[in-house]
């Protein structure tokens, strides 16, 4: 039943798009019904000749702002008719192009989008807006765009940016816009809809984090000198002939006893040279989370940002990075590494089927990043064996969130209503029966960390 409500909500939402007036229009025309209505039955001083001055000035007064509203009415109404010939002829373009330097801020990604539409005729000193619809069923706000200057008196190219407040890092796909047509009071508002088919993704954007110290485990290439000498294993299975200047305590005897054949193991070296660090980037939950906004949300784009950050110290101490994600991620479309990851990051997910003990391969990995959601029995199990080699970074997703004080309770029952989501979000984490759980594992994670030099808490 409550299904049902809710598709029918939607349809009505979608349908309310295409009301050709606005609530302004509606209120103004409903006020000038009542206060005709009144100023015709206050008679002053009925059957005299200032009453009927009184009454034609009341006409006039009406016929006038008819007259007013008809031509505000008239010149949307041209430029609805203009772009729906138009797209019946097919000769409509909408182009959306992402900025991918947008910034954010705490609160909201901002996506800067540029938007271009052609033929547009813009009403007589009214307004073009827009709506885009996003990942199926989700509609933007209606918005105006800041526009290009063209250059020109009168152009029929609408084009310009809009700062898009989206709630969540992530990537997201357009299906289509409606381009609005409202006059100069903004009373009349005609829609078109105009198929959209594009996808971008928001971007983590760089905080200042603690300086981070990790050094390559493995080499692949030798261009990239490491302050510290690493041992690089020589593999387990490959052999040589033994030769005089071995040492005879590589020989492996049951080879000997067989074969009668002489040969050693590969030994270790050391190499002063390494040009890869390997970062895993770990989104594993070990807690039930499914359909839980809180978690899948501001949590979410919290642990990307601060996953984000880490990257970018790694990447300015000179080391081409390795990102290994522990789960499948849509290939980037441009030739850019650090582009290319930071999609990775932003289109991640949590997930629950590749945990530590799985995702991550020690003898190659130099940083490791976790979350609060991590199993901490796995995690204590990598820090007693390679706490001393591998950076582990613990990201604590409880820091996502201000602390709920009284006077955020007060202030939200007695005299402000809550002006966005990251305020609703604070409020329900605070009676969330998760958050008990999560903090005393975040507690039990950081206590195992602390007990080595080189893991970093955030």
């Amino acid at each position: 039943m409550s299904r049902q409500k809710g598709n029918i909500g939607k349809l009505v939402r979608k349908c309310s798009f295409f009301i050709p007036f606005t609530w302004y229009g509606f209120l103004f025309l409903v006020a000038l019904y009542l206060v005709r209505g009144a100023l015709i039955k206050r008679q002053l001083q009925p059957g005299t000749s200032y009453n009927d001055i009184f009454s034609l000035l009341i006409e006039v007064a009406t016929w006038f702002l008819g007259i007013i509203l008809l031509i505000a009415l008239l010149s949307a109404l041209v430029s609805y008719v203009f772009f729906l010939v138009k797209k019946s002829r097919q000769q409509t373009a909408f182009e959306v192009e992402t900025i991918t330097n947008a910034k954010s801020t705490h609160k909201k990604q901002l996506q800067v989008i540029r938007i271009k539409v052609h033929p547009v005729l813009k009403p007589f000193l009214g307004f073009v807006k827009l709506r885009i619809q996003y990942d199926e069923t989700h509609f933007s706000d209606k918005f105006s765009l800041v526009e290009k200057p063209l250059g020109k008196i009168i152009s029929t190219t609408l084009e310009g940016t809009y700062n898009w407040p989206l709630p969540e890092i992530k990537e997201y796909k357009l299906q289509g816009a409606l381009v609005y047509f409202e006059d100069f009071f903004q009373f009349f508002s005609m829609a078109v809809r105009l198929p959209v088919s594009s996808r971008f993704f928001t971007q983590p954007h760089e905080k200042q984090k603690s300086e981070l110290d990790a050094a390559p485990r493995k080499t692949e290439e030798t261009n990239t000198r490491i302050e510290e000498i690493k041992k690089i294993e020589g593999e387990f299975l490959n052999y040589k002939n033994f030769e005089t200047s071995d040492d005879v305590r590589r020989i492996v005897w049951k080879i000997y006893a067989k074969s009668g054949e002489l040969v050693v193991r590969i030994p270790e070296v050391l190499d002063p040279y390494a040009s890869h660090l390997y970062m895993y980037a770990s989104f594993y939950s070990d807690f039930t989370i499914e359909g839980n906004d809180i978690v899948n949300i501001p949590f979410l784009n919290y642990y990307k940002t601060a996953m984000w950050s880490v990257y970018q110290q790694l990447v300015k101490k000179g080391f081409e990075i390795r990102y290994v994600a522990d789960q499948e991620l849509p290939a980037y479309p441009v030739n850019d590494e650090q582009q290319a990851i930071r999609y990775r990051i932003s289109t991640s997910q949590w997930q629950t089927s590749r945990d530590l003990r799985s995702f991550v391969k020690a003898g190659e990995a130099s940083v490791l990043v976790v979350s609060s959601l991590s199993n901490a029995e796995q995690v204590a199990e990598l820090v007693e064996h390679y706490g001393d080699d591998v950076l582990i970074i613990f990201i604590k997703l409880s820091n996502g969130l201000r602390k709920q004080y009284i006077t955020d309770w007060l202030q939200w029952i007695f005299i402000q209503e809550e002006k966005n989501n990251l305020a609703v979000y604070r409020s329900s984490w605070s009676v969330s029966l998760l958050r008990p759980k999560l903090l005393k594992n975040e507690k039990k994670i950081q206590a195992i960390l602390e007990k080595y030099d080189k893991p970093v808490v955030i």
